[in-house]
């Protein structure tokens, strides 16, 4: 299917839908929930649903709406009602909710409607790939960014770089942004107890005293390409090397990516929720993924391996150099295996700290209430 298909068949889609608007009235306490294309109970929207659910009224309708909506019946249990993506209840419910808050494009087949807010989180944190590079997309792929960016109303940001880069000139938003940070990333900054961190450890199999690293590639347009010969074997060796103890690696795949593994690394891609991964982890390896900005906040070691690095700078380019990042940079195992042995834990919670002021971090630790707040402000808007 091309782009000008699909975009002209969402142009189609948002007409129809429009001549029903007259007979579906806005529920002013209503709220819908996407995250990942309702493919996940995750990311930033998980925690402002957590976060609104202990402050809104009784009287609040909650809604999540997931392509696989059997996997997600617990959210039922605590009065969130689950829609099946697609369905004519799923699309009455995107139509009449009050505020409707995703952490990525919005559907560009449904009609954007006055006196709704619309809250994007976006799904990233800090400012390091470019999201888009329009001068190199196609017309019609163009047309269709636009259309799945317009309506948002409101987004949040990590940093002030984010706002300025991503939010204002990749995506053209000229509207309000709160920057007090990802509401993912609170429990990076407070921490959780430490027999919440023991459940989790359980139940991605490791044992007491066990090292993890985690190792987390970003999504590239070749779905196909998402491991580059990592040698997980040399890998927890050299750890094991610098820092002691019995070490194990874990791949995390992007959830928009299918069929990646990493030899000898146990696959954690199917779990539910990155942050606790990240919070089990005791180093994270990454090449551009904006996990290197969640795990920053902890100070734990970050390593960047990026053996397609002159490519993926071609296809996708970054905002700022990436070796001005303070992630030691490899560009095979050979390199990652030395920056490994030859990490200086205190120049590098100098670097992420002077890298967190240059960006202009924005955490805040808070961000889930603050944005509940916000949507408890607006469904308590009178018209």
């Amino acid at each position: 299917m091309g782009d000008g298909f699909r975009y002209l068949t969402a142009l189609f889609s948002r007409a129809a839908l429009t001549l029903c608007l007259p007979f579906l009235k806005i529920r002013p306490r209503r709220v819908l929930f996407q995250s990942y294309r309702e493919k996940q109970y995750a990311c930033n929207p998980k925690y402002i649903c957590e976060a609104l659910e202990k402050i809104c009224p009784k009287d609040t309708e909650i809604a999540w709406s997931f392509r696989e909506p059997e996997k997600f019946a617990f959210l039922r249990e605590r009065g969130v009602r689950v829609l099946k993506a697609g369905s004519w209840e799923a699309v009455r419910y995107a139509l009449t909710a009050r505020v409707v808050c995703v952490n990525t494009y919005y559907k560009p087949t449904l009609p954007r409607r006055k006196g709704q807010m619309q809250m994007r989180t976006w799904h990233g944190g800090g400012a390091y790939k470019r999201v888009a590079m329009r001068e190199k997309l196609t017309f019609f792929k163009r047309l269709g960014i636009k259309q799945q960016l317009s309506g948002a109303t409101l987004y949040l940001s990590s940093s002030r770089a984010f706002t300025q880069q991503t939010i204002r000139e990749s995506f053209g938003f000229t509207g309000e942004v709160m920057e007090k940070g990802m509401p993912r990333n609170d429990i990076l900054i407070k921490g959780i107890d430490k027999a919440e961190l023991a459940r989790v450890r359980r139940e991605i199999g490791l044992q007491d005293g066990e090292h993890l690293v985690l190792y987390a590639p970003t999504y590239r347009d070749d779905l196909k390409n998402d491991v580059h010969g990592l040698d997980t074997d040399r890998l927890t060796a050299a750890l094991k090397q610098r820092f002691g103890g019995e070490w194990t690696a874990a791949y995390r795949g992007h959830v928009f990516v299918k069929g990646g593994q990493a030899a000898q690394a146990k696959d954690l891609s199917a779990y539910p929720d990155m942050q606790l991964l990240l919070l089990a982890a005791d180093a994270l390896v990454t090449d551009y993924s904006s996990c290197m900005w969640d795990m920053s906040l902890t100070m734990k070691p970050v390593f960047l391996y990026c053996p397609d690095l002159d490519a993926y700078t071609r296809s996708r380019d970054f905002y700022t150099d990436i070796r001005t990042w303070p992630y030691p940079l490899a560009r095979s195992n050979d390199e990652l295996e030395k920056n490994i042995s030859g990490f200086d834990e205190e120049a590098y919670r100098l670097a992420v700290s002077r890298h967190h002021e240059a960006l202009g971090s924005c955490e805040t630790g808070e961000a889930s209430v603050l944005a509940a707040r916000r949507i408890l402000k607006e469904l308590e808007r009178q018209d």
